[in-house]
């Protein structure tokens, strides 16, 4: 009778331990085990040096707010919303200079500005100064100097404003009389001249068919005078120098002085013809674009008869006044509208 091992069929003992199941490192440990290996590696890498930042520039940690728009968003910090003490300090005692204010958003179209109120008085543009001389600038210069007005007037005719232009008659008619009416004239001018200070401006204009002009310095064109006592007196010696002479021609005249832009004409003529036409009447109330009122001085011989002349109806068309003088009196003055 034989025996046979099924080698087989039998497990050695050492092949059944290592079929058993392993058992490993928990989970966790291993990250535990990982973290600290990846702290211990960069304890140990060397630091970069720190870049130099130019300025003493220092960041500040805080709350930014968003706005936001079609066009475009704005960061503001706490430092844009809250205002520094010097901008506490300008608020509440204001600087008289005239300033913007600033634009708090970034879309100003949503933003009304409003500009402060300019309080005082604005020094006068340079163009408005007298020139050298006491002379004002170019033809045509400011039509207040100052800002004064002064009253005057020739013949009883009042007239108010800054600006004076004085248009009388010089041909040869004004002669008659023995030289009164010319005389008369000379004096009433003169004597409305002093009546101007300084601050006020005036020029006169004798007429025959021609024009004279009171130009004491003749490189330069015509233009108002201020009223100083220098050229007061240069235009003393300017009117005393006059010789009457000549036909009489209106027109030309009566625009030269609307060119200078006066508030007030006085214009005096003891000429009843030629007479100024309906056209040339309104040719220069056309021309008269600054609204200066246009007193007429009209001498005639005898007692005054009420007629509606031209010299009547061109102080009326500019808000001005009509004086009749009889030169056979000179003193008895009748007054029509």
């Amino acid at each position: 009778m034989s025996y046979e091992v099924a080698w087989d069929s039998v497990e050695a003992p050492w092949e059944s331990e290592s079929r058993a199941p392993r058992r490993g490192l928990p989970a966790w440990l291993l990250s535990v085990m990982l973290h600290l290996t990846a702290m211990l590696a960069l304890a140990f890498v060397p630091r970069a040096p720190a870049r130099d930042v130019p300025g003493d520039t220092m960041r500040v940690a805080g709350i930014a707010l968003v706005q936001k728009s079609h066009a475009e968003t704005a960061y503001l910090t706490e430092d844009d919303a809250a205002p520094s003490p010097a901008a506490s300090a300008a608020t509440a005692h204001p600087s008289p200079a005239l300033t913007l204010p600033s634009l708090a958003a970034a879309n100003s179209s949503q933003v009304p500005v409003t500009l402060p109120a300019v309080t005082g008085s604005l020094p006068p543009p340079a163009a408005s100064l007298p020139a050298a001389g006491g002379l004002a600038t170019g033809n045509q210069p400011s039509r207040q100097v100052g800002g004064g007005q002064a009253t005057t007037q020739v013949f009883g005719a009042q007239g108010t404003g800054s600006r004076f232009v004085y248009v009388f008659d010089r041909s040869a008619s004004m002669q008659g009389f023995q030289g009164r009416p010319m005389a008369a004239s000379r004096a009433e001018l003169l004597k409305s001249l002093e009546s101007l200070e300084s601050i006020h401006q005036f020029q006169i204009v004798f007429y025959n068919d021609s024009t004279s002009i009171f130009n004491p310095f003749p490189s330069r064109p015509p233009h108002l005078m201020l009223g100083t006592d220098e050229n007061k007196e240069l235009a003393a010696q300017f009117v005393r120098n006059i010789v009457p002479a000549g036909s009489t021609w209106h027109r030309e005249a009566l625009l030269t002085a609307l060119g200078m832009q006066p508030d007030v004409i006085f214009f005096l003529t003891d000429a009843a013809e030629p007479q100024l036409t309906p056209g040339e009447l309104a040719q220069i109330r056309a021309r008269n674009r600054t609204g200066a009122v246009i007193h007429s001085i009209e001498f005639g011989s005898g007692p005054y008869q009420g007629a509606d002349n031209f010299l009547v109806k061109l102080a009326r068309q500019s808000g001005g006044e009509h004086v009749y003088v009889d030169v056979t009196r000179l003193g008895d003055r009748r007054q029509s509208g």
